[in-house]
């Protein structure tokens, strides 16, 4: 079959495929533009036991485009599914059994695989229209495919890893409530946002008075990050003129912190216990040897516990 499918028929024979499995990869308009700010292009199916993969336009210039329904039903007709990045593939399709590679690998490897950026005509477009927000329907279709071609080859290997202990609650649950947070945004008062947070482009990201984020969840840490076009949602400075920048959308904003989080993880494992109570504090006591601790005692016991040497030291402590 021709790797450009354009009918119901070429559909209807990509599903002799669903038993086999299958890595996808969604096109969306623009890939400098968060991706709620964007549209489906195309698809990109590579069964896991065939030589090449296919394209299904929705949106391109060139092809005679599929409905996305009628892909959406395709997709969930296959037992197995992969992707790079499945909170983005979420904004496009909702396949909560899909299986994140890119978590796969940080997860088994301890470390983050990148999409190569070696197709030369694809980048050829983006050095020079990249804020045209429908860009990716006027890159040649051929492109399009040889360019997830291309993905597929540089993340078959990862395919073969067993799935990890711990990797179910990650690619499901953490997965989908991120996505969930960063489609909802924050409003924001416009003009002095732009200028206290200087984004790279405010059309990548900005759209009625709401700006977008994406959370990084593929961290060796497991701890996730966050930014997007210049902006970090988790390192919002303090001064107040940031956070008035910032408008709840419906009646307030609600701000909450868990106290010492690594810090209980750690004596857990450890066998350190912790009580309700500070653990900065309780951490304070053991370090200086007395019950009251000044402000300065408890800035200084922080700076202790934020050092590589702060596990060895608790373990020396109940030797």
């Amino acid at each position: 079959m021709f790797y450009i499918v354009e009918s119901d028929q070429q559909i209807d024979q990509l599903t002799s495929y669903r038993e086999q499995g299958a890595y996808i990869e969604v096109i969306s308009s623009n890939d400098s533009y968060h991706p709620i700010l964007t549209y489906t292009v195309a698809v990109y199916i590579r069964p896991l036991k065939e030589v090449e993969g296919f394209i299904i336009p929705i949106n391109h210039t060139e092809g005679l485009n599929v409905s996305k329904e009628r892909v959406y039903e395709l997709l969930k007709q296959f037992t197995t599914l992969y992707t790079y990045d499945k909170k983005d593939l979420l904004y496009h399709f909702v396949l909560p059994e899909v299986i994140d590679i890119s978590l796969l690998n940080t997860m088994t490897n301890y470390d983050r695989k990148d999409l190569p950026r070696t197709n030369s005509t694809y980048n050829w477009y983006y050095s020079r229209m990249s804020e045209y927000s429908e860009l990716n329907s006027i890159v040649p279709i051929t492109k399009l495919y040889e360019k997830c071609e291309e993905n597929y080859k540089h993340l078959y290997c990862i395919l073969q890893y067993a799935i990890p202990n711990g990797f179910n609650f990650y690619n499901k649950t953490a997965t989908s409530v991120f996505y969930m947070i960063e489609k909802t945004g924050l409003r924001i008062i416009y003009d002095p946002f732009i200028e206290l947070f200087k984004p790279n482009n405010v059309a990548y990201s900005i759209q009625d008075n709401i700006v977008y984020t994406y959370y990084n969840l593929n961290n060796i840490t497991s701890r996730p990050t966050n930014a997007f076009n210049s902006v970090n949602f988790a390192a919002i400075p303090k001064a107040p003129e940031f956070r008035k920048a910032i408008i709840p959308q419906n009646d307030y904003f609600v701000e909450f912190d868990f106290d010492g989080y690594h810090l209980r993880l750690l004596c857990e494992q450890i066998g350190y216990p912790l009580t309700e109570e500070s653990a900065h504090i309780q951490l304070a006591r053991l370090y200086f040897g007395k019950e009251e601790i000044t402000d300065e005692e408890y800035t200084k016991a922080k700076q202790t516990t934020s050092m590589p040497y702060m596990e060895r030291y608790l373990q020396s402590m109940l030797s």
